[in-house]
């Protein structure tokens, strides 16, 4: 009995492995949403190879969100001290809740020596709360995400 009972536990792990969604690359720019095999992405510019095989180039400026390896990036304006710099970037999505969503910014810091994270917190395109290791705790458990995980 517990061998038919393993048994059917794998042949169900197999089959929603082949059902579930191979496409988990893809990117949206004005032309809307096109699945994707590979994207590349480089300093100015992001190469793509699409479902159906053909190949593209955008630039970073005509992309507004992608998705890669199972995690999405979404442009959004940057802020400094809660004002806005004029400039864009490419932040993660971590979680959404409440109608607030939660974004990690990671970029090369050469006076540290390695990347630095910074995480916000959005209302749609605006920033509610640029988070510090204060206010880092109680947002992330108000997101049920654990504080050891960033």
């Amino acid at each position: 009995m517990k061998k038919i009972i393993v048994l059917f536990s794998v042949v169900l792990f197999c089959l929603t492995g082949i059902a579930r969604d191979l496409g988990t690359s893809w990117i949206v720019t004005g032309e809307g949403k096109l699945d994707c095999r590979k994207i590349n992405l480089g300093y100015s510019k992001a190469r793509v190879v699409l479902e159906n095989g053909d190949k593209k180039a955008f630039s970073l400026n005509e992309i507004n969100s992608y998705s890669l390896n199972g995690k999405v990036f979404t442009r959004l304006p940057l802020y400094e001290n809660g004002k806005p710099t004029g400039q864009s970037a490419f932040m993660e999505l971590i979680k959404d809740c409440y109608g607030f969503s939660l974004y990690k910014y990671e970029y090369d810091n050469t006076n540290l020596n390695g990347k630095v994270s910074s995480f916000f917190l959005y209302d749609g395109n605006r920033l509610h709360l640029a988070l510090d290791e204060k206010s880092m705790s109680n947002i992330f458990d108000h997101f049920k995400i654990s504080y050891t995980s960033r």
